[in-house]
This record gives C-alpha cells, structure tokens and sequence, in this order.
C-alpha cells in the first residue's frame, strides 16, 4: 500500500502546532493502515458527496495525550486505486467551524 499526501497538508499540522505531536500521530496510522488495509483498519468510513471518488474519513488517535478516537485527530484520505491513497486533510474538531467548511477544503484540494 502506497499513501501520499497532499501538499496542503504541511498548513493542516502548522493549524495543529498545540497539539502534542500530530506529525507522529499520522505517520503511525498511515503505518497502520498500510499493515491492515482499508477493510481491516478501525473507524474508517465511507465520506459520501463526492460523485465517482472513493473519499474516506477515519478516526487517529492521538499519541502522547490521553484521550480516545473521538477527541483526536481526523484524516480524510482518497482511494486512488487498491493499492495506493491519498491523505487529503489532516485536522481536529475545533479547526474547522462546521462539515460544510470541511466539505469545501476536500472540494478545494480535490481539485
């Protein structure tokens, strides 16, 4: 399995600077998920909207915090094809204001 990321996702870790280690926290899902797939891999789910494109969003766990799925990170990645995926946002709840504003940024960068 092959994951690529977009290039905007370098300004997804800067907005998430105070959080303890975002970087890290995606590099052991993407090792994750590579090992497992997208059948296998946990809390990842289908992101409707999108026509023809295979849109996923999945739940990171946060490393060096102590909290669950549900207060971590959020990943939304494209299937290009079986073997290969494309991170396209990286980012908590609270950076965004709501799903429409998440819904544009995917829209933005799918382009």
């Amino acid at each position: 399995m092959e994951i690529s990321r977009h290039d905007d996702v370098k300004k997804d870790f800067r907005a998430l600077r105070r959080s303890a280690a975002p970087k890290e926290s995606l590099e052991a899902w993407e090792r994750l998920f590579c090992l497992k797939g997208l059948r296998e891999t946990p809390a990842i789910d289908s992101f409707s909207g999108f026509g023809a494109r295979k849109i996923f969003k999945g739940r990171v766990v946060p490393l060096k915090e102590n909290i669950g799925k549900s207060k971590g990170y959020r990943v939304i990645f494209e299937m290009v094809d079986e073997n290969h995926c494309i991170v396209l946002v990286f980012s908590r709840h609270g950076i965004y204001r709501n799903e429409a504003e998440l819904i544009a940024l995917i829209k933005e960068r799918l382009n």
